[in-house]
């Protein structure tokens, strides 16, 4: 019974640290005449792009993710901390401070609220839950074998 609750409670626990990770948000593409606003962002960049930006960081880069911290009609100024490549390996950086003129970035995509994943969040959490406690009830309701069921005379 004890090895059951460790087992619910290392699923709890594994749940609860991972959620996060998906967390409730999605990328989603800026119009190209807009202004990105600041804050996490992925930049896909055009071949010129990957090539400006390939003495940096390493060749055949298609996107770099990071907050953007400034914004100019002619660049974008970001941290970047991880790199996609054309392979779709993604490698980390340590907040490399980059500036992309406009004409390099293809598209840019910013990271905004997404309903539809919290939603399946919640979901997911309920479902675990229900699974977990009700794993817990069985193990709970089914006796050890110990003690006496009725009144002895």
């Amino acid at each position: 019974m004890q090895q059951r609750r460790a087992i619910s409670a290392l699923a709890l626990t594994a749940w609860s640290l991972a959620l996060p990770m998906m967390g409730c948000y999605a990328y989603v593409p800026v119009a190209k005449s807009a202004a990105p606003a600041l804050g996490e962002s992925t930049l896909v960049l055009t071949s010129a792009g990957a090539r400006a930006v390939q003495q940096r960081l390493g060749e055949n880069v298609r996107s770099v993710d990071g907050p953007i911290v400034r914004v100019t009609a002619d660049s974008i100024e970001l941290t970047v901390t991880d790199v996609m490549t054309t392979t779709r390996e993604r490698f980390p950086q340590n907040g490399v401070p980059l500036t992309i003129a406009r004409a390099d970035v293809e598209q840019v995509q910013t990271r905004t609220f997404s309903r539809k994943r919290t939603w399946t969040l919640v979901g997911i959490v309920a479902a675990v839950l229900t699974v977990a406690l009700s794993a817990s009830a069985a193990a709970s309701s089914s006796g050890s074998g110990e003690g006496g069921g009725g009144i002895q005379p």
